[in-house]
């Protein structure tokens, strides 16, 4: 059964109406089967405008049966209007015209005349060639169930032929999308495989200078450094990100602490995040290689971020101000920011972690010490708590390193 019934209309003269309505009834296993849904004129209903539903009906039915009588060609209507735009439909291949030869008449040289007409032989309907009416309707209606089923499946191989069309199409897109893709990927394995070759030959004539002119080329490093800082810095004011890292470490955290004032918690995420920027989280400590190579933006970023939300009280270059200030003198640096707890010189009078307050009341360069975090060679209290005289001369290589 098909999924969409075929239209049928009726075009016929209302002379012929009885014969018309004798049609309908031998079709109406083909409506139930729903092979066809038959129109005609009187089935327009009251307040409807008769001359579009009938062209209306017209172009869209998909079988147009011809009611051939007399009357029927008599009928300016049917002739100028109905015949000529069946025909033009069915020249198109948008429909199925099939003469149906009601009454006897001359029909030769008609338009629809090279048209194979019903019943078998185009023996009128209403003939002596004929047992009754009903066997001739009988040969009608099984010439319209061959007819539809035909228009089926054409319609099906034409469906199908449209699907299979469909698929092509996008498989053929889907191997130009591919192709594309293949070409846009060689192109970016060149460019990658180019800079890198680019780099490499960079790096080289870089070692070969340095091992040339050695004095020279550590000048030629730092001024790359203060370049880089510089760069960085201007960065920052351009796009408002105080937040670089070359390890790709989240900062954010950290300033929202500095930003709420809480400083303990903000000085233990330093501490987290100087790990995870020197990829020492899994051993809780700096060593001599992490310390020397600790990537300066961002022990940048950890500085202007203290410095920025203490308003320049806290922060490495506040405290390298300081170490500079007195000398690079671990003990009178101590005793600058607080870190010394007396006058005395001996090793007890360093600060441990658990005494320190965390307040901008604290001298200035104060924080930040790093919570309880073990340096390599770090030592410790019997009562647990850090000394801070390791601290601060790690401090002093990683800041006098990065030019802070």
């Amino acid at each position: 059964m098909p999924e969409v019934s075929l239209k049928l209309f009726f075009s016929y003269s209302h002379k012929d109406e009885a014969l018309r309505d004798e049609l309908t009834k031998h079709l109406i296993i083909l409506e139930r089967q729903s092979v066809i849904s038959s129109w005609h004129d009187r089935k327009i209903l009251p307040g409807e405008e008769w001359d579009y539903q009938i062209n209306d009906n017209l172009n869209t039915a998909d079988i147009i049966l011809l009611l051939i009588s007399s009357d029927f060609l008599f009928s300016k209507y049917c002739w100028d209007v109905q015949v000529k735009k069946a025909i033009e439909r069915h020249h198109a291949g948008e429909a199925c015209v099939i003469p149906v030869i009601l009454r006897s008449v001359d029909w030769g040289g008609a338009l629809f005349a090279k048209l194979q007409a019903l019943p078998k032989n185009a023996d009128p309907v209403v003939s002596r060639n004929w047992h009754n009416q009903d066997e001739a309707f009988t040969d009608v209606a099984r010439g319209i169930r061959a007819a539809a089923e035909k228009l089926n499946k054409q319609r099906d191989e034409q469906r199908q032929k449209q699907e299979a069309d469909k698929l092509r199409l996008r498989e053929q897109e889907e191997e130009t999308r591919n192709l594309q893709q293949q070409q846009r990927e060689r192109l970016r394995l060149q460019e990658q495989q180019e800079q890198a070759d680019r780099l490499q030959r960079q790096e080289a004539e870089r070692l070969q200078r340095q091992q040339e002119e050695q004095e020279q080329a550590d000048r030629l490093q730092r001024q790359r450094e203060q370049a880089k800082a510089d760069k960085l810095r201007l960065q920052q004011q351009s796009t408002r990100n105080d937040l670089l890292s070359e390890k790709g470490v989240d900062y954010r955290r950290l300033r929202d602490l500095l930003k709420a004032g809480q400083w303990k918690e903000a000085d233990q995420e330093t501490l987290t995040v100087m790990l995870k920027a020197s990829d020492r989280e899994h051993e809780g400590w700096l060593n001599s290689e992490s310390i020397n190579n600790f990537p300066c933006t961002d022990l940048r970023t950890i500085d202007q971020l203290w410095v920025k939300y203490s308003d320049g009280h806290f922060g490495f270059s506040v405290q390298k101000r300081i170490w500079e200030s007195v000398g690079k003198d671990y003990k009178k640096f101590g005793d600058r920011v607080g870190w010394r707890k007396g006058i005395f010189l001996h090793l007890n009078d360093w600060q441990s972690y658990s005494d320190m307050t965390f307040n901008t009341d604290s001298p200035q360069g104060y924080l930040p010490a790093f919570g309880s975090y073990p340096f390599e060679g770090f030592e410790k209290r019997f009562t647990g708590g850090i000394r801070l005289q390791s601290f601060a001369s790690c401090l002093a290589w990683i800041l006098i390193n990065c030019n802070i």
